[in-house]
Order: C-alpha cells, then structure tokens, then sequence
C-alpha cells in the first residue's frame, strides 16, 4: 500500500474519522482532504450553541491546524469537487485542477430538506446545517422579532431553544402530534413540551405549511394546516436532510436514497467508497454523528487494505434543549414484551424490554443516570438491570 494517494471529499466527521484511519495503518500513504467549507472540522451537534452565542465558532472546533500537520494530513478548505472520473482515477475541482487518486472516500454528508410549499424561496425562510448559516442566524437573531421553526425534531427544538434564548419569539411547527417524534413517545414529547412552553417556546402540532407569503418590511405570514396564519419575520425549516448524491450519479456510482455501499462502505465503482450522511448501507441511512464516525473509521481501514466490516450502528441520540438533558435509543415503536416507566416533574423514563429483559427502546429526560445501563443492554444484547 506504501505511496498510495487516498483523497477524502468531506470534512466532516466521517470524512477526519477515515482520514486518521488510513493514517494509523498507514505511515507512507499521501492522504488529502478536501472540503468546500472554509472553517475546520467542527461539532455540528453543537452549533445551536453559535445561534444563541453560548459559543463562537472556534469554541466548536475538533482539529486545528498543528494536528492535520502532526498526521501528515493535507486539509484543503473552500475546495468544491465539480466531477469524478471514476475510470481515469481523477477528481475535477473548480478552478480546472485535476486530482488523480488511488483511493476515493465520499463523505460529502447530506443537505436540508425544504419542503415544496409556496413561498419557500422567500428570502424569510432558511435552513441551518453549516457554520455560515448558524452565523447568519445569530446575525437576524439579534435583531429580534418573530420566527417559524418548521419542524419538532432533534434540530428544530434545539434550534427552537436557541432562538428563543437569543431573544426572538419563536413558534414550532411540528406535523407529528408530539415532538421528537423519532427518539420519544407521545408522553416523553409532552414533558419536552411543557419544558419548552415554559421557556417561551409555542406549538402548532399535527400541523404543517401550507404556503408562506410576503408581508409588509420583509416579514411574511405562515398559512398552517386549520386555516391559521403565523406572522413572521424569520421562518428556519428543520424539515430533515436528504443525502447529497449529485457527484455520486454524475459520475455513474449505483444511487437510492444515498449512495449505495456494502459492509466495507464501497460504491459500486473500484476504488470509491462513500460513508456517513450520504452513505446507503443495507442497515440503512443513520443521519446521526455517531454512525458517521463509525462508518468513516471502516471506510479508512478499508481504503488503506485493512478492511473492517461494518454491519450498522447502534441508534441512540443524546442532546441538551437548554439546561434539559434527553436520551434516547433503540426503536419504541418496535414490538415489546414489557415495559417499566417513570415520571416526576420534568424527569421521565421510559423503557421497553423484549421477553428476555434486552433493551429494545428507551427514553430519559432530565435524568441521564441509566444510560449506562440502557447501552450496555442495547449493545451486548444482556437483560437490562436499572442502575
């Protein structure tokens, strides 16, 4: 494998994950990672944080410049790959360079879903998903004022939370009738509600945008479903993401919802491969950081011939919506044996077990002492035992 070039195109955490995976098996390979963003690898999880200036944005950054050198990793930031040649062995970047390449990783992640409604090109409605977006956000933020948050989910409400400590009025839309649809249950979603209310935060669940039109100052008015119309100065959707796979079919490589991989995370192309928010494995799309890193680091030792089989990562989901901490993992939607819950005030627990004890889906708020526990079961497949 020695003198072997392996490009990465992403520099996100699948992307810096395979980098330093190729780099630890091995010591001669010229490794070059390529991203159009012009700031370091930072914590996406973490950029509410720069919307409500808790942080600025290098409070987020997860690799600065002295270590890129210490691993002899070539980063180039603002670099957009226009095309693949996935016969030649090449990239095209703008500005007419080629690249050649022995080993190919795509980690180009995936882009916010904007539904098709009227009005959402108004210059009003936004998405957050990068650093220049969460600037920009924390710019219209501090000019106060009104602000729609399409969708109840693990952004939106943190998003929601930002927002409102900033300063604006904001009110969540959520098509679900309760919130973090995916991670709680419906009696997990009404203590985040009650929490959220308390801090400022209104609701329209089971709800959703029919149309957005312009009013008068550049504010807008938010017709939802039942006939109600919000006014605006601000609308964010936080409407989920969809993997980007332009360069993926451009280029040929076998494309469904993402780009297709098997369980060393290769296309269908010798000698690309692709990994985190883009990625199709056959367990499915994640969308969440800790699979991307999961997936970069199988795709690095696959890229530096020391394959690593993937077989899926363990769905679990920790955040903070202000000072309120939730968790939560497996599937509570899945079929269950029993069950054991809790509630006091804003804490809440809840946990489904199958006929063996083993977790298969749990929730905690405010109260994070059984996560241990939950994990241990979900991961080893062991009857729970509460801490």
């Amino acid at each position: 494998m020695s003198g072997r070039t392996s490009v990465v195109v992403g520099g996100g955490v699948a992307g810096i994950e395979a980098a330093t995976a190729i780099r630890a098996r091995d010591e001669t390979a010229r490794i070059l990672v390529l991203t159009d963003e012009p700031w370091p690898y930072y914590s996406r999880i973490r950029i509410g944080e720069v919307v409500d200036g808790r942080s600025g944005p290098e409070g987020l950054f997860l690799r600065l410049d002295a270590w890129y050198d210490e691993q002899r990793i070539e980063m180039r930031r603002g670099a957009r790959v226009e095309g693949i040649d996935p016969a030649g062995g090449e990239l095209h970047v703008a500005g007419g360079e080629r690249i050649p390449y022995d080993g190919l990783l795509l980690a180009v992640g995936a882009r916010p879903f904007v539904p098709p409604f009227p009005g959402a090109d108004l210059p009003a409605v936004t998405t957050l998903r990068r650093m220049d977006d969460a600037l920009e956000l924390r710019r219209r933020a501090g000019q106060g004022g009104r602000c729609v948050v399409v969708g109840g989910g693990l952004l939106g409400l943190e998003l929601s939370a930002s927002l409102a400590g900033a300063g604006m009025s904001v009110t969540v839309v959520e098509a679900a009738p309760w919130l973090l649809p995916r991670q709680v249950d419906a009696e997990g979603g009404a203590v985040l509600q009650g929490i959220m209310e308390r801090r400022g935060v209104s609701f329209r669940l089971a709800s959703g945008v029919e149309a957005v039109e312009p009013a008068e100052d550049g504010a807008v008015r938010v017709s939802v479903k039942g006939g109600e119309r919000l006014p605006g100065d601000l609308v964010v959707v936080s409407a989920g993401v969809r993997p980007d796979t332009a360069l993926a079919r451009e280029c040929g490589l076998a494309v469904d919802k993402g780009i297709r991989v098997d369980d060393g995370l290769r296309t269908s192309a010798p000698g690309i491969w692709a990994a985190g928010d883009c990625a199709e494995h056959r367990t499915g799309l994640y969308g969440f950081w800790s699979a991307g890193g999961d997936q970069g680091k199988a795709a690095g030792a696959s890229l530096a011939g020391a394959p690593v089989a993937y077989a899926g990562s363990m769905r679990q989901t920790t955040l903070k919506i202000t000072d309120v901490a939730v968790f939560s993992i497996g599937d509570l939607a899945a079929p269950f044996d029993r069950e054991e819950s809790f509630r006091e005030g804003d804490v809440y627990r809840r946990v489904r077990m199958d006929a063996a004890g083993r977790v298969v889906g749990a929730v905690l708020i405010g109260s994070l002492d059984e996560r241990k526990a939950l994990v241990v079961s979900s991961m080893t497949g062991r009857p729970y035992r509460p801490a």
